[in-house]
């Protein structure tokens, strides 16, 4: 936080470490939407990534303006809508893959 603004600047650091506390707590609901898009990529349906990116970043940007228009949330809301999306657009991904026919179900010969 300090190679962007003033370390005298307590307010901006303060909410930036609480920013990169949630993010970071949440982080591997973005990796797994990155094994998500290369699953679909890998099972020839690349459009299901785009859908994935889609929701991820609709849900996000909504969440981030209906969140921080309550007074009681503010800011937060904006970095809490993050992990949401990403959350959501995993629960999508992966109820997708199990309804999925499965490609190759004969052994090999």
């Amino acid at each position: 936080m300090l190679l962007f603004v003033n370390a005298k600047e307590t307010a901006i650091v303060a909410e930036g470490v609480r920013y990169l506390r949630i993010e970071g707590t949440f982080y591997c609901g973005i990796g797994c939407l990155f094994l998500l898009y290369g699953l679909y990529r890998g099972l020839g349906k690349p459009g299901m990534s785009v859908v994935l990116t889609i929701f991820s970043l609709g849900t996000r940007v909504a969440l981030a303006y209906i969140l921080s228009a309550i007074p009681a949330i503010g800011v937060v809301g904006i970095w809490w809508s993050v992990p949401i999306g990403w959350f959501l657009a995993d629960v999508i991904g992966f109820a997708y893959y199990a309804k999925i026919p499965c490609v190759n179900t004969e052994s090999p010969r």
